[in-house]
């Protein structure tokens, strides 16, 4: 290929991409504009605590974000509160054994607009006292159900330009651990008495006992168990087969001592080669890794929802993180479109993009450790002697 064939190509796709990026953001600008021009006509209203009894949480995320969310829950649920939860499959899967909820509603990310206003219609019928949305993103779906779910009052995060919000609370800490901002709901909203900002994490005592049983036979000769999960819900998260290839063969070598067991999505761990002696977790759920992380004594994990189930168990962590570049361009969007009216007058979106590896970190009293990809760089591109250095560090 010429120089000038391959030039036009290398500009032709960046042109692309960019115009797809410019059609996408135009796009979102349009929606968000409609929705508040057709639906955004509340007049805000106090929040009478004596009148609140039902409440729903919008939690439209991942599982690792309903983790983060119990010390929520339970302290809403301690304190006389009826919770409920709308939020993905997988997420509702995790809470289905937790004693702190009275109703689950599954959100499906793939729903047109009629099966939405199903969902409103139905979610409607439950005349909830007060909703609390815990997203900010930029989603013209998500925040068109939120406003519509027909709760009494409506509560979320830097959301004072929407007048569905009776109460929009201004929340910028960037290296606040993400549970901080469970305790602002709690603290400014519910001026609730809560035991501890400590994940739950529940599943039934025939799941439990199966887990500890498969610990129990491994731990034969006083052995330790690492586990390992080398899979995120997103693909970009994961490790490579390089990583995990050199780090179970260093503990192999290196320790007589331990069993490791790989945990993950079966069709995932599939995928990674048979090797004498490392064992992997045959599990359908969610549910059925949490024992095996509850009784082990290492969880060696990428950025997702198990350094959180680690977290609710006080295990020992070594966590990999990628760390990530901004889109700026949308973010600046979402601060001026949602909270315009809560900014200072010299906004500056760098001091509003918060830290993964703050926000994220595990979040325990045992001991752990956090290892970082470059800035911008997936967690794939880890050297394995850095994760290697860092598992040792802990084990020793």
């Amino acid at each position: 290929m010429g120089f000038r064939c391959w030039l036009y190509n290398k500009t032709g796709i960046n042109l692309y991409k960019s115009k797809n990026k410019d059609k996408k953001f135009n796009q979102f600008k349009r929606q968000l504009f409609l929705i508040k021009l057709i639906f955004d006509w509340n007049i805000r209203k106090k929040i009478k605590l004596n009148k609140v009894k039902k409440i729903l949480l919008l939690r439209q995320d991942r599982i690792g974000d309903m983790i983060i969310t119990t010390p929520l829950i339970r302290n809403l649920h301690n304190n006389g509160y009826k919770v409920s939860v709308i939020s993905t499959k997988d997420s509702i899967e995790f809470i289905k054994s937790n004693p702190h909820i009275d109703k689950t509603f599954v959100w499906d990310w793939s729903w047109n607009y009629v099966e939405l206003f199903k969902k409103i219609l139905l979610i409607r019928k439950e005349k909830f006292d007060l909703a609390i949305d815990l997203r900010e993103q930029l989603e013209p779906k998500t925040i068109l159900f939120n406003i519509l779910t027909g709760s009494k009052r409506l509560v979320g995060f830097n959301k004072s330009n929407f007048f569905s919000f009776d109460v929009s609370i201004n929340y910028n800490n960037p290296k606040n651990h993400i549970t901080m901002k469970m305790k602002e709901i709690m603290d400014s909203v519910f001026n609730l008495n809560y035991d501890s900002l400590e994940y739950d994490a529940f599943v039934s005592k025939m799941i439990d006992e199966k887990g500890k049983n498969y610990i129990d036979n491994l731990r034969k000769n006083n052995k330790k168990i690492v586990v390992i999960n080398p899979f995120a819900s997103l693909r970009e998260r994961d490790m490579s087969l390089e990583q995990l290839a050199d780090i179970t063969k260093t503990l192999q070598f290196d320790y007589n001592n331990l069993e490791v067991v790989l945990i993950g999505e079966q069709s995932l761990l599939n995928t990674i080669p048979d090797t004498a002696g490392i064992h992997k977790y045959s599990s359908h759920s969610i549910l059925d890794v949490i024992p095996i992380i509850k009784y082990c004594d290492l969880v060696i994990s990428v950025d997702t929802a198990a350094v959180h189930l680690a977290s609710a168990f006080n295990k020992k962590i070594v966590g990999l993180y990628g760390l990530f570049f901004w889109d700026v361009r949308f973010q600046k969007l979402k601060w001026q479109y949602f909270n315009s009216s809560a900014l200072p007058k010299n906004f500056k979106i760098e001091n509003y993009l918060h830290f993964n590896e703050y926000a994220w970190s595990p979040k325990t009293s045992n001991k752990s450790i956090q290892i970082f990809s470059q800035q911008g760089e997936l967690i794939n591109t880890i050297p394995p002697r850095l994760i290697i250095e860092g598992i040792k560090n802990i084990l020793n």
